[in-house]
């Protein structure tokens, strides 16, 4: 006797042969696992541990079988995501009581503020960094760039050509010294 099979493409019941005459679907695979004898399952009955020690054993063992499947799992990972690593960019501080009025213990004499440098420190060109915009970050006005060239002569000339990662004095402003 032959199984009738509805195919899986477009749906079609009752088929007897093994090519659908709707969507011409070869059908032969699903007919052959159709007609396999069936089988008999039991559910598989385990025992409960009699003692304390036997379930002490059990928990032991089920702890070491996740553990040693997390190492396997976190190794694999590890070795199939790309690595990325970050460029830590170090920056010098120089004269940090001059930069923080608050820790500077010696006073600055007012009549020779703009005469004197008051200290500042050094900034590492991040990306999409501009004079202008790495002068409105510190100084607040992007109109100040001309400053910045000014205490980094190495800079004059190439106003519109810094590079990322390019190490660059900002000299503090006069208001944050005493």
């Amino acid at each position: 006797m032959t199984i009738k099979l509805t195919c899986p493409v477009c749906d079609r019941p009752e088929i007897e042969g093994n090519i659908c005459p709707n969507c011409e679907t070869d059908l032969t695979l699903i007919r052959q696992l159709q007609e396999l004898p069936q089988v008999a399952v039991e559910a598989a009955v385990i025992a409960a541990p009699k003692s304390p020690q036997n379930i002490r054993q059990l928990l032991l063992l089920m702890g070491v079988m996740i553990l040693l499947l997390g190492i396997a799992l976190g190794g694999f990972i590890s070795r199939q995501l790309p690595v990325e690593t970050a460029s830590i960019a170090t920056t010098e501080l120089v004269e940090t009581a001059g930069f923080m009025p608050w820790l500077n213990k010696q006073k600055i004499d007012k009549n020779s503020r703009e005469s004197s440098s008051c200290g500042g420190f050094y900034y590492s060109v991040q990306r999409g960094d501009s004079l202008s915009r790495i002068a409105r970050k510190f100084y607040g006005e992007g109109s100040r760039w001309p400053e910045l060239i000014e205490m980094n002569p190495n800079l004059k000339g190439r106003e519109n050509k810094i590079e990322v990662g390019e190490v660059i004095f900002i000299q503090n402003l006069p208001e944050y010294c005493l």
